[in-house]
C-alpha cells in the first residue's frame, strides 16, 4: 500500500520545474533540449522563471567570483526539497577559462551538484538523462547534496 507522501513524492518527481542560472553556452544546448526534436515537457520538466517555485535548479557556464553571490541567492530561494544540475564543463570545473583570475575553479564545492552533465557544450539526450538522474533521486527519496555540505552555508552573499 502507497503512502501519501510517497504518492506526492512520485508526482513531485514527475512534474519537476527548473529555474536555470545561464552563464554561457550550455544554455542554448538546454534550449535545444526544450526544442521539438527533444521535447523535454514529455519528461515533465518545465521552465520556470521564479526560483521559488523550483525544483532544480540548472547551474549552465561559467560562475565567476561576480556572479556567485547571485548563484547562491538563487539557491536559496528555492523550496525544499531542492536539487542542482551542474551542466557542462564550466559549471563543474571552469571548463576552457578555469586559468582565469575571475572564474571558481571548483564551484561544486561551494554549492554540490546532484548530478552532472559532461560536454562543451553537452547534448540535448545528455541534458535530458541529466534530469533524469535527478528524477531518479527524488523517487529514490535520496536528500540533495547541497543540504548535506558545501561552502555555501558559510559564506554571506
Amino acid at each position: 500500500m502507497l503512502k501519501i507522501f510517497d504518492f506526492f513524492a512520485h508526482a513531485k518527481s514527475e512534474s519537476l520545474w527548473m529555474t536555470h542560472f545561464c552563464t554561457g553556452c550550455c544554455s542554448l544546448e538546454m534550449a535545444a533540449a526544450m526544442g521539438p526534436r527533444y521535447d523535454w515537457e514529455r519528461y515533465g520538466y518545465m521552465p520556470t522563471p521564479t526560483p521559488r517555485q523550483a525544483d532544480i535548479l540548472v547551474i549552465t557556464g561559467l560562475v565567476t567570483k561576480k556572479v556567485l553571490p547571485a548563484l547562491l541567492r538563487t539557491y536559496v530561494q528555492m523550496p525544499e526539497p531542492k536539487y542542482v544540475l551542474a551542466l557542462g564543463a564550466c559549471a563543474y570545473d571552469g571548463g576552457p577559462y578555469n586559468d582565469s583570475l575571475a572564474v571558481i575553479k571548483n564551484p561544486t564545492e561551494i554549492l554540490p551538484a546532484d548530478a552532472f552533465v559532461a560536454g562543451c557544450p553537452p547534448r540535448p539526450e545528455a541534458i535530458i538523462a541529466g534530469m533524469e538522474e535527478i528524477k531518479k533521486k527524488m523517487k529514490e527519496g535520496i536528500p540533495a547534496a547541497a543540504t548535506q555540505g558545501g561552502l555555501w552555508k558559510e559564506m554571506e552573499f
